[in-house]
């Protein structure tokens, strides 16, 4: 620990470092498809419909074994052009086919394909 961390201590650290525990993270993206591709297997386990939104909630699970990480996804209810994903938790496994690192989710580091130019990220 420096010196200057007394500077940063109190209230406003420890919420941000529940935030970054918790691995919760959010995208808004414009797509006219709702799946779109992170690089992770997924298997669909729920849907719901959601309260003042005529697009329902679409739940999901990561496939590979004993990993807790989960999504969801939907429709954003102002604007329907966009998806809104939700990523609960932190992957303790590789991407297929990367190499051996732990992810949460990396967005693309080239353009994403006009279809699914990102909007902006979501704060919890």
């Amino acid at each position: 620990a420096g010196a200057g961390d007394d500077e940063h201590r109190g209230e406003k650290k420890i919420k941000i470092s529940a935030r970054v525990s918790s691995g919760r993270i959010g995208f808004r993206t414009r797509s006219e498809v709702e799946i779109l591709d992170d690089g992770f297997k997924w298997r669909k386990y729920g849907k719901k419909a959601v309260k003042n939104s005529p697009n329902p909630r679409n739940y999901y699970r990561c496939s590979a074994e004993g990993c807790g990480v989960k999504k969801r996804v939907e429709r954003d209810r102002d604007d329907p052009r966009y998806v809104v994903t939700t990523y609960d938790g932190v992957h303790n496994h590789a991407t297929p086919g990367a190499a051996a690192q732990y992810y949460c989710y990396s967005p693309p580091r080239s353009s994403p394909p006009a279809a699914y130019s990102a909007a902006g990220l979501l704060q919890f």
